[in-house]
């Protein structure tokens, strides 16, 4: 009976409790922040301090413009609340790259989108070999898609994935920076749904590890199926 009486006395908090929620919603935590951007559109992780996913709609036209990168600074993001904000000073000593996930390159079209890829919130810290190498040449590679393609629709986000150590067990084991703890992603993924003229779309995902990477390394390596970056990213990418 002891039992019994303590599993309706939870069940009755409970309802106590979604009672309460659904008339003061405010009493949820905010565990997400979604930002729509003129240059982007990003999930904000307050834990990892950068963003879990940052979404672009990039055609050919799109990409035009003559914008320049010069003269912009990385700056904290005012929509994101200053106690799960990274900052300039974190990643000062680091050795590593603030590096963009919505590219500084993808935003010609006007200064002002330039000026928001800056925003800490779509930074990430890379080494300055992958960063400045293989990921900006991946980079390089999805603005020439659009060539071929009537639009793309791209997600890009961090992963911090789990790697066997000696004592045969497997560990999810990643780097912080700054007072902030500013988590390192062991990896970073790319999503592309690449619409085709005549409607239907090709789907190209990829996982690269953030570590140098030789350019002569072929990208077909680090291209994987669509499950294995939801697997990683603990989320589903759904797009009609």
């Amino acid at each position: 009976m002891k039992v019994k009486s303590h599993l309706i006395s939870l069940a009755f908090l409970g309802s106590l409790l979604a009672a309460s929620f659904s008339r003061n919603p405010q009493a949820l935590p905010v565990s997400e922040y979604i930002i729509e951007r003129d240059a982007y559109v990003l999930s904000y992780d307050g834990q990892h301090r950068q963003a879990r996913w940052v979404y672009e709609f990039l055609t050919e036209e799109r990409l035009k413009g003559k914008a320049k990168r010069s003269g912009n600074s990385f700056q904290e993001d005012p929509l994101i609340p200053a106690p799960l904000r990274s900052t300039a000073k974190d990643y000062r000593g680091s050795g590593l790259d603030r590096g963009h996930l919505c590219p500084a390159a993808d935003a010609h079209a006007s200064r002002e989108k330039i000026k928001e890829t800056f925003y800490f919130s779509n930074i990430s810290p890379q080494l300055p070999q992958f960063n400045q190498g293989y990921w900006a040449m991946l980079e390089g590679h999805v603005r020439l898609l659009t060539k071929d393609y009537k639009a793309l629709h791209v997600y890009t986000g961090p992963l911090y994935m789990p790697a066997e150590e000696d004592d045969g067990n497997r560990y999810v084991k990643y780097r912080v920076i700054g007072e902030n703890d500013v988590a390192v992603p062991t990896h970073f993924f790319k999503v592309i749904f690449a619409e085709k003229q005549e409607g239907n779309e090709d789907r190209i995902a990829y996982i690269l590890p953030n570590m140098p990477i030789d350019s002569d390394t072929a990208l077909e390596q680090f291209q994987v199926a669509l499950e294995q970056v939801e697997k990683a990213a603990g989320m589903i990418f759904s797009h009609l």
